[in-house]
């Protein structure tokens, strides 16, 4: 019976420790998805979102990171966050608020809107007035001039 328990010892010490590392190497299975592209594979890791291009011949293949809009992205938003962080530091330090329209603002452009209506209706009037008086002269009737002939042109 020692025999037997030496024996089982190697086993139960494999064993317990195939639980512990299989269980990882069973969750890392699913990691990663292939997808076939031309001359190569794309791998996914399905963690972490990045993707690689797998291309090689034979038995020997390497994955290579593919160019991540993502991060590109992200990095171009931190940079523009950071400007704006910078922006609104100046703008505090020149004391500056952004100006919120008032009633009274409102009715300033009011007025000054009354004010070009007023002399656009002005303007109208006046040109309506000149081109009555034209039209007058225009339509007059011709006095002095002698009637023409059967024969002439006119």
């Amino acid at each position: 019976m020692t025999r037997f328990t030496f024996a089982a010892t190697p086993l139960f010490a494999a064993g317990l420790l195939a639980c512990t590392v299989f269980p990882a190497a069973a969750e890392e299975a699913g990691r990663y998805t292939m997808q076939p592209i031309e001359d190569g594979f794309l791998r996914l890791d399905t963690r972490t979102g990045a993707v690689s291009v797998c291309a090689g011949e034979g038995k020997d293949w390497s994955c290579t990171p593919a160019s991540d809009e993502r991060s590109e992205l992200e990095e171009e938003n931190a940079r523009l966050r950071a400007d704006n962080a910078v922006l609104r530091e100046q703008v505090e330090e020149l004391g500056a608020k952004p100006r919120v329209t008032t009633p009274e603002d409102v009715d300033a452009a009011m007025d000054a809107f009354e004010t070009v209506a007023e002399r656009f209706g002005k303007i109208i009037k006046i040109m309506r007035r000149e081109m009555e008086e034209l039209d007058e002269e225009l339509n007059a009737p011709v006095e002095d001039a002698p009637e023409p002939s059967e024969g002439e042109p006119l």
